[in-house]
């Protein structure tokens, strides 16, 4: 029986796939590796929230090494200071355009903070994008598959194309899978339509989009790539083989 490559689930997201899970506007995913090392992607608003999540999902946060934080965006960062508190080699990798004042919340020695570049090997085989500038500059995550890669993206404001084309660039594979917010919430259908069949043409075969995708995107996802869009919240798991 092959094991997959990484093991993405979802910790923090506007919607919830179980009961026992608590919603809330913001992102957050866990990424695990075939050796069980793992790294958090994106801490949501609230940490109370986000680790009560991580209890009924029977996640230890003191097991998690590294936080890595898409843009400075309350409901994607606003969990990170929670997670310093249980363990101190924690590191919290953030973009060079981080303000000051984010920069104050962790008090010195300063070394848990780190800036990524393009291509960062955050675990062998997980790299960063480095910061994709646009309006609102961010990075996101590019986990290398045996023939496939899979992006993860907290909301892609610099667009979900430039920011797929770069993890395609980082990883030298087609990315095959994109999971996490897309920021289609102010674009109209024409457009949201255009995006899907865009990726479809780079070769991304599955989706699982959530947060600021916005309902009529995740409507628009599952209607042109059929079972190939994954229902995403909290709860969600998926494995990248």
């Amino acid at each position: 029986m092959q094991h997959p490559f990484f093991t993405m689930t979802i910790l923090y997201d506007n919607q919830t796939t179980r009961d026992d899970l608590l919603s809330s506007h913001g992102f957050s995913c866990l990424v695990e590796n075939h050796e069980g090392r793992r790294v958090l992607f994106d801490t949501g608003e609230s940490g109370p929230l986000l680790l009560q999540n991580m209890k009924q999902l029977n996640i230890d946060p003191s097991t998690i090494e590294k936080v890595i934080l898409s843009h400075e965006h309350y409901d994607h960062v606003g969990g990170a200071k929670t997670m310093v508190s249980f363990r101190n080699d924690l590191e919290i990798l953030i973009l060079p355009s981080f303000t000051t004042a984010f920069r104050e919340n962790f008090p010195a020695p300063r070394l848990l903070l780190k800036e990524v570049t393009k291509g960062m090997e955050i675990l062998p085989g997980l790299f960063s994008t480095g910061e994709i500038k646009g309006i609102i500059p961010e990075q996101g995550l590019a986990a290398r598959g045996r023939e496939k890669a899979l992006f993860i993206g907290g909301c892609c404001h610099p667009g979900l194309e430039k920011m797929i084309s770069t993890a395609i660039d980082v990883t030298g594979q087609t990315i095959g899978a994109a999971l996490g917010g897309f920021h289609l919430c102010h674009s109209d259908d024409d457009e949201i339509q255009s995006i899907f069949q865009n990726l479809k043409k780079m070769g991304v075969e599955k989706i699982a989009p959530c947060h600021c995708t916005g309902f009529a995107g995740i409507d628009l996802a599952h209607e042109i790539y059929g079972t190939n869009c994954i229902h995403a919240g909290v709860g969600t798991i998926v494995e990248w083989f």
